[in-house]
């Protein structure tokens, strides 16, 4: 599914230039986290996410109020769909991020997310799980929120890959909340659209220009209510995968044209 409709060549150059600018901007502030109290550097996450958001004409409608957090520090949890959503989570939710070695290597990208606080996987490497969740655990620990993607890997966003259990696990050691965000995205049409995708063989460069060819992207988010670990003594990290891969699943399948398709499969499946 792809929009109708897109922008001018002078409009996404337009575009383009206005994100080198909040780059460099965007670094400094960054550089500057050793001389702020926490209150103040998830003050300048929020800013950062949302003032990318606005350049690319990003609008985010909350499907409900986030949940009060007076409970984070959290590991939450969200759908994988494109390198917007890190931006789309940091908007409401300032933490750090359990990403792939690669994009520590990204040029720019690389360096604003290893100063923001980024924890890097080796995804081929089973022995490269435990010390990540005793450094997920450490940051909960320190009263810093921790977000990842249990799919690892991005999809189209009409639907989610299977989630993977091991990351949850840092949330019951440190005997924190698990909260789940769910994130769809739609073009001017406010149809879904997967042209935002960061998916196969796409480029980081082929997914920008995808990206500010669109006139407007509306983005829905919906938040589940944190899942309480005192509440929850006997559950371990394969029940709360289940948990919030149900209500995120459920989320992205409510309007996605495969909801029909997905729905035929688990008929046939039982």
């Amino acid at each position: 599914m792809t929009s109708l409709k897109s922008t001018s060549f002078f409009t996404r150059y337009k575009r383009i230039f206005k994100l080198a600018l909040w780059l460099q901007q965007t670094i400094r502030r960054v550089n500057n986290f050793e001389q702020l109290s926490a209150t103040e550097r998830n003050g300048e996450l929020v800013s950062i996410g949302r003032n990318l958001l606005n350049i690319l004409h990003i609008k985010l409608e909350p499907q409900q109020p986030l949940p009060n957090t007076a409970s984070m520090p959290w590991l939450t949890v969200a759908n994988h769909v494109s390198w917007l959503d890190i931006f789309v989570l940091m908007a409401y939710i300032p933490g750090g991020y359990i990403a792939k070695q690669s994009i520590k290597s990204w040029p720019i990208l690389g360096k604003l997310a290893t100063n923001g606080g980024t924890v890097y996987i080796n995804r081929l490497s089973r022995q490269d799980i435990s010390p990540v969740i005793k450094a997920i655990k450490e940051a909960l620990l320190q009263g810093r929120n921790v977000l990842f993607f249990p799919e690892a890997y991005t999809s189209e966003g009409l639907n989610t890959l299977p989630f993977k259990a091991a990351l949850f696990q840092a949330a019951i050691d440190a005997n924190r909340p698990v909260m789940s965000v769910a994130i769809r995205y739609y073009d001017t049409q406010a149809k879904r659209t997967t042209k935002v995708a960061f998916a196969g063989k796409t480029s980081l460069l082929r997914s920008l220009w995808n990206i500010v060819s669109i006139p407007e992207i509306t983005v829905k988010v919906d938040f589940a209510e944190p899942l309480m670990i005192t509440e929850n003594q006997n559950t371990d990290r394969f029940q709360l995968k289940t948990m919030t891969e149900e209500f995120i699943q459920q989320k992205v399948l409510s309007d996605s044209p495969l909801a029909t398709t997905f729905a035929n499969k688990m008929n046939r499946d039982q």
